[in-house]
Order: structure tokens, then sequence, then C-alpha cells
């Protein structure tokens, strides 16, 4: 009798073990795929329709994708919240790091749009793509700009190192050691990436591939930033000061600048 009574226990517990890895890995699914389903949503198919549907996919999408981590981490996982002040020692390397490659980024772009050259031809159709998607939105005026730039460069950049870093890395690196899951993670990162980057500079430029490869890059500071410091602040400044920098190259290109 009590050997029937653990084989079944056994028999449950390997089933318990076998749902909980389907449910891990579809949550692991979503994590990485989710934002570029989203992108491709809002950014390419949204344009062929009205220009207030796009508005309504990038606000809905947005808020499931920023709060899937937390329903999941609060209702699957049941993980307990800390939420860490910033630490110091994170914060000096993201700043080091973020503001040398936004400046870069600027001082690149600021030349490019007053000398392009050879790069005519990619700039005027990012400084197209830019002003049409922009004026589409009501957001063409430099004070509409610059309050997204804040958006994008405070509030964003601080969701997305959430989601990623500590939510999407966070459960992959229960699965793999740290720099499968870190590459695996931030190509993730990268992808939503490349859909934007093509759209903007042509899926057959190398500009969009060489701009993607960046960003991986950059993630896998960012995640290395996160790991060796266990705060988001670090990467979160730095995420924050290159948007900036991206930004910034984009009020150059508006008509009005």
């Amino acid at each position: 009798m009590g050997s029937k009574k653990r084989r079944a226990k056994s028999a449950e517990e390997r089933e318990n073990k076998r749902l909980t890895r389907r449910r891990n890995t579809s949550i692991l699914i979503f994590a990485l795929f989710f934002p570029s389903l989203l992108t491709w949503a809002y950014f390419i198919l949204g344009e062929r329709f009205a220009p207030a549907l796009s508005k309504y996919i990038f606000v809905a999408g947005k808020t499931l994708q920023f709060a899937f981590p937390a329903f999941v981490a609060a209702f699957v996982l049941q993980t307990r919240w800390l939420v860490r002040r910033p630490n110091r020692r994170g914060l000096v390397p993201g700043f080091v790091f973020g503001g040398a490659v936004g400046l870069l980024i600027f001082l690149i772009g600021a030349y490019l749009t007053k000398e392009p050259g050879a790069f005519k031809p990619l700039v005027d159709n990012l400084r197209g793509e830019l002003t049409g998607r922009l004026q589409s939105l009501g957001l063409a005026t430099p004070g509409a700009f610059i309050l997204l730039t804040i958006f994008y460069s405070i509030v964003h950049s601080g969701l997305e190192e959430y989601y990623w870093r500590w939510f999407t890395f966070g459960r992959l690196a229960e699965r793999l050691p740290y720099w499968p899951a870190s590459l695996v993670a931030n190509a993730g990162f990268m992808l939503h990436h490349v859909l934007l980057l093509g759209v903007y500079f042509g899926f057959a430029q190398p500009a969009t591939w060489v701009c993607s490869f960046g960003v991986f890059v950059g993630g896998l500071v960012w995640q290395e930033i996160y790991r060796r410091y266990d705060s988001i602040y670090g990467a979160w400044l730095s995420h924050g000061l290159i948007d900036a920098g991206i930004f910034a190259v984009g009020f150059l290109l508006l008509p009005s600048a």
C-alpha cells in the first residue's frame, strides 16, 4: 500500500515538474518575442491604417508588456518584490558608458545631418520616415518631441531595463549559465530594434544591421552592470543617456529644427 502511495506521489511530482517547465517555457517565449510582435503591429502594420490605430496598439501593447512581469512575479512565481536604493558603484560605469556612447551617437548624427555626403539617401530616408510618423501622431513640433524624448529617456528606458534585465534575463538565468542567458535575452532585446531600424534605414541597408548589433552589445553591457552591482539603476541611467543622444539626433532632423 505504501509503495503505491509513493509511486503515485512520485508520478504527481513528475507531472507538476513537467507542467512547471511548460509554464516557464511559455513565459520565456512571450517575454522574448512579444515586444517584436508588438513593434510589428503598431510600427509597421498599424501605419497602413488610421494613425490613431497605431497609438491604441502602442498604448495597449506596452501596458501589457510591462505589466506582464509584475503579474507573473506576483501571481505565478510568487516572487517577493525588493526595490533597492541606487548603487553608486553601478551608477558610475552606467554614466560613463551611456554618456560616452550617447555623445558619440549625437556627434556622428549631427555631422551627417549637416554633411551627409555619400550617406545623403540614408539621411533623407530617415528624415522622411521620422517626419511623416511624427506628423501623423501630432508630435512633429519641437515641444512635443522634447516631451517624447523625456518619456523615452527616463520612463521607457527604465521599464525596458526592468523587463529585459531583471525579468527576461532573470528567468533565463534560472535555466542557463550567465553568458548563454545574457546572449539569448539580449538577442530578444535586439530583435524589435531590427524592425524599428529597418523601417527608418531600410532592411537592405548595412546601417540597420550595424546599429542593431550596437543595440545587442549595449544590452550585454547593461546586463553586466546589472549582474555586477545587483541593481538596474546603473543600466537604467546608461540606457537613458543613450536614448537621449538618439533623440537629440532626431531633433536635428525635424523640419523646424
